[in-house]
Order: structure tokens, then sequence, then C-alpha cells
């Protein structure tokens, strides 16, 4: 698959990306690192025991990364659950989103997985 393509599947700001990594051999490492990531976990964690701080911040993260590597849909859908934590515990209730949250971040990893069997840069 080529890195644009996976980009397009994403529905990501692949020109974005490209404009601060310049190189598409590094654009791929740090997409493919992604898998690697933490913050998605963490957030979940945070979030079902009712730890508004570090849900915060671990959501606060993921949206940061996401933003960097271009993956757009998955940063907006972090993005809003950031603005309902902002203030500390949920501003609305989060069942909706965060559901939206884990249907978009396995799609994403399903296609940086793909991605990752078989790039082409």
């Amino acid at each position: 698959m080529k890195l644009s393509d996976c980009y397009s599947t994403l529905e990501g700001d692949f020109e974005g990306v490209r404009s601060r990594l310049m190189r598409e051999a590094s654009i791929s490492k740090f997409l493919i690192m992604f898998l690697k990531d933490t913050q998605y976990n963490e957030f979940h964690a945070s979030y079902e025991a009712a730890d508004w701080e570090n849900a915060f911040r671990n959501i606060h993260t993921l949206k940061g990364t996401c933003l960097n590597l271009g993956i757009s849909k998955l940063a907006g859908i972090a993005s809003d659950i950031t603005e309902k934590l902002r203030n500390g515990s949920p501003s609305d209730d989060l069942t909706a989103p965060v559901q939206l949250l884990d249907l978009e971040y396995e799609r994403t990893i399903d296609i940086i997985r793909e991605y990752a069997e078989n790039p082409e840069c």
C-alpha cells in the first residue's frame, strides 16, 4: 500500500504531515510507531476508573500525536473528548464519544497495520 493511499483511507492530512516531516520514509516510520503508542489504552484505564485528570492528559496526548501524524479523523474525536474533560469531570456524558473513539481507533489501527505489512514509500 502506498503511504498516500494509507492516508487517503484514514481520511488524514498527508500533505500537512509531509510538510512537517518532509520525507515519506520518516512519515512511514512514525506512522508505524503509532501502533505501539499507549495513550489510547491509558486513556481507557483512566476513563474506566473515573480518574478524570489522567483521562484528560492521556486523551490530550493522543489528540496531539494524531494531529502531528495527520490522523485527522481520530484527532477530531479525541479533541471533542478533550474539551469535555478540560475542566475536570466530564461536562457531558462521554459514552457516545468514547464509543466513537473506540470505533475510529480500531479502524485507524487496522489501516496502519495493513500499511505496515506492505509499505511502499
